[in-house]
């Protein structure tokens, strides 16, 4: 059976009416295993990962059958069926099902060891709230966040105040924490000061309301405190810098054209993240090649910013130049078999760290012969923007390519429209005139279902 989402839709139908489980294979070539529907008789599909082993067909769950997350759509179970069918091939023996069994039963045991660590540490201290605090970011997805927390605690507050670390959470008092945060200002740290408050502060919080918040980390329970001491410290707002650096037309060019003279596999990352529009390097970096969907066109990236629980997918439209230049990157990165688009060794993904020293490097040939002023690579995003403001793109277009400001009620709840077609103009005008091609093909926001909306008239 070729799966559609109208032959879907019938079968669940069907399974519903006839009140029976009801299954359905779409077979992917010979030792390819397939992607099966079991349609309930409740009228629910589910997707799974048939494949044969000793002459018996094993099956994998992939998910729910939808099109609103966290439920799959067919184009995505597809993309995942590929996914596991390559994983299968390094499984000794190609029991995959059982393979995932023991990885999902270690990293369950793993987890709660972890967690039980940090229960079981000195109980209720600063330091274990800030320790469960980090764990329950992890657990959120957020480890980039998670990794800054210990490293900030550690430095500035472990280190410095281990008095304060090792007492009772319960016992922290404002006073206190201004004088940890007055250290670093003194010292000329005020950008850290009000990073450390924030991570403070929300730690507080987190506990404070974890004993009704039924979906609050079990770490963040227990440490018996009534108010949020780092709540009643003065903000720090003055120390926050906005960066107002954006690289002229004439500066831009000049990096393009250094770029494009190396495929290293940073070069590669800074020309996607430049032709998609400035995406973040973090979620960048952090995509696996069966992110990219060849046949659709498409690279999705995964957003966990802000106080989403669940990071919220990105999907852009990729151009030509930038499908030439992910292909590029994705056959370097198949010699390493991980699956990562941009992976390093040790079977992780490359750093943010590394793409911003091979930057320092170009910046510093581009000063040497007067091709741009100092800039760093936090001023690349900022550039993309400038530049597709320039080229006539809206705010709000702007902001559906660079996946910012889309945290608010109506994105979240009421504006389901994914705005690819509009994305894809605005990228392709970019492209256009990034690349040297020009060709202003700008799509506004709305414009197109306009044109849709008369034409059905």
């Amino acid at each position: 059976m070729k799966f559609t989402d109208p032959a879907v839709m019938a079968a669940l139908k069907a399974a519903k009416a006839s009140n029976r489980t009801e299954w359905h294979h779409e077979p992917r070539g010979r030792g390819a295993g397939a992607l099966s529907l079991k349609a309930s008789a409740q009228g629910r599909g589910h997707w799974y990962f048939r494949y044969s082993l000793d002459r018996k067909h094993q099956y994998v769950p992939i998910g729910a059958y939808g099109k609103e997350a966290p439920e799959i759509p067919l184009r995505a179970a597809r993309d995942e069926c590929n996914r596991l069918d390559a994983l299968r091939a390094t499984v000794p023996g190609g029991d995959l099902r059982g393979h995932l069994m023991v990885k999902e039963a270690t990293e369950e045991r793993e987890h709660r060891a972890e967690v039980q660590a940090v229960v079981e540490a000195p109980r209720h201290t600063l330091q274990a709230l800030m320790d469960a605090y980090a764990v329950a970011l992890e657990s959120q997805g957020k480890k980039d966040s998670a990794q800054d927390v210990r490293g900030m605690v550690r430095l500035h507050l472990t280190e410095q105040f281990q008095d304060y670390a090792k007492a009772p959470a319960a016992e922290f008092t404002r006073k206190q924490a201004t004088e940890v945060l007055r250290k670093l200002v003194e010292a000329g740290k005020g950008r850290t000061a009000g990073k450390l408050r924030a991570y403070l502060r929300a730690a507080f919080a987190l506990a404070l309301r974890a004993e009704s918040d039924a979906s609050a980390s079990s770490a963040m329970i227990g440490f018996d405190m009534e108010t949020n001491p780092v709540a009643g410290t003065v903000a720090l707002t003055q120390f926050n810098r906005v960066k107002e650096r954006a690289l002229s037309d004439g500066e831009l060019r000049a990096l393009w054209k250094r770029l494009e003279a190396t495929d290293t596999p940073s070069s590669l990352a800074i020309r996607i993240a430049l032709l998609l529009g400035g995406q973040r390097f973090t979620q960048l970096l952090r995509a696996k090649v069966a992110d990219f969907d060849q046949e659709a066109g498409t690279l999705t990236l995964y957003d966990p910013k802000g106080r989403r629980k669940v990071p919220r997918a990105h999907v852009l439209p990729v151009g030509k130049a930038a499908a030439e230049t992910i292909h590029k990157q994705i056959a370097s990165a198949s010699i390493l078999e991980t699956g990562l688009m941009f992976p390093a060794r040790g079977g992780v993904p490359m750093t943010v760290r590394t793409v911003s020293k091979f930057l320092q490097d170009v910046r510093a040939a581009m000063l040497d012969k007067k091709e741009a002023q100092d800039f760093d690579l936090a001023d690349l995003r900022r550039t993309c923007e400038t530049q597709l403001a320039k080229l006539g793109i809206s705010k709000d277009l702007r902001a559906q390519v660079q996946s910012h400001g889309l945290g608010g009620v109506q994105a979240r709840h009421y504006d389901r429209y994914d705005y690819m077609d509009e994305k894809s103009a605005a990228l392709t005008a970019w492209a256009s005139w990034l690349t040297g091609t020009d060709a202003r093909n700008v799509v506004p926001i709305g414009q197109k279902r306009k044109a849709r909306a008369k034409a059905a008239a």
